[in-house]
């Protein structure tokens, strides 16, 4: 498994915050950035490196060693005009860069001056609650990749009181059983499920398979 290199997070707002924290959490080496610095204070704790300066200069983005980064996410929600500019600056730096975008529109810009990736989080988690709000028992719904879903949900009504090598989930519907929560009277106990497993009301099941897989199963 490839490391995590050098990463740069350019805005610290609530997102970006918690993904710079996050990223160093899974092995990165993150370079926090803000114009704030009662944000960088914040979070200086907890990543790499954290500083404060304005992020449109070229030559600070420079003198900080963000021209070397593996990769920049331009995490800026409040001002678009800026996001745009440190993106095209950090392009020309030939950095890599992926950038946030609050509308289609603002995502044809970035696009257009260069964004490696353009993500919109706020769209992304509306329409991921919005699934797991519109499929029965689903408590999380986390889309992978090439149309396969992860699916968080409690045993259907049919489930209930069955071991799991009974339901025939996989050879029936094509869907895989990752993981397992067995409610217990203290809370959950988490583990790789086992052909013995009997279900029972408010256990939890961690699903993987493509939507059409799932549409079948109901």
């Amino acid at each position: 498994m490839k490391k995590p290199g050098k990463i740069a997070v350019i805005g610290l707002g609530a997102f970006g915050s918690s993904l710079a924290t996050e990223l160093e959490k899974q092995g990165a080496e993150v370079i926090a950035v803000d114009r704030n610095e009662k944000k960088i204070q914040e979070i200086s704790n907890r990543v790499y490196n954290a500083v404060c300066f304005d992020c449109t200069d070229e030559s600070l983005l420079r003198g900080h060693g963000l021209g070397s980064v593996d990769l920049a996410v331009v995490a800026i929600g409040e001002d678009f005009g800026t996001n745009v500019l440190v993106t095209r600056i950090l392009k020309d730096m030939g950095v890599r860069v992926f950038s946030r975008a609050g509308s289609d529109r603002e995502q044809r810009i970035l696009m257009a001056v260069g964004a490696d990736e353009v993500y919109r989080p706020e769209h992304e988690q509306g329409i991921n609650k919005a699934r797991a709000i519109t499929y029965t028992g689903v408590k999380e719904y986390i889309p992978l990749r090439s149309g396969i879903e992860l699916r968080i949900t409690e045993p259907s009504e049919d489930m209930l009181n069955k071991k799991i090598r009974d339901l025939e989930i996989r050879r029936i519907y094509g869907i895989n059983i990752a993981f397992f929560g067995k409610k217990l009277a203290a809370g959950y106990e988490y583990r790789v499920p086992v052909p013995e497993d009997m279900l029972e009301a408010g256990d939890l099941l961690w699903l993987i398979g493509s939507k059409e897989n799932f549409d079948r199963l109901g």
